[in-house]
């Protein structure tokens, strides 16, 4: 799993190799995630403005730990 900054401050790159659709379920109940685009092989999240990404990319990690 790797996290790639976008044009978009709000939004981030994961490139990822595992099952896309339970990885984009988690990542939709994030408080902090607004929206996620599953791509062939990656996912987009897209963040609300008032949570940073330091915060967020732990959670995302954390998920990913869980797999």
């Amino acid at each position: 799993m790797k996290l790639i900054d976008t044009p978009n401050p709000n939004a981030k790159k994961i490139l990822i190799d595992q099952n896309k659709e339970n990885i984009a379920k988690s990542l939709e109940e994030l408080e902090s995630i607004l929206s996620v685009f599953i791509g062939p092989d990656f996912i987009t999240v897209t963040k609300e403005d008032n949570f940073e990404w330091e915060v967020i990319t732990e959670d995302i990690v954390s998920i990913f730990d869980k797999l």
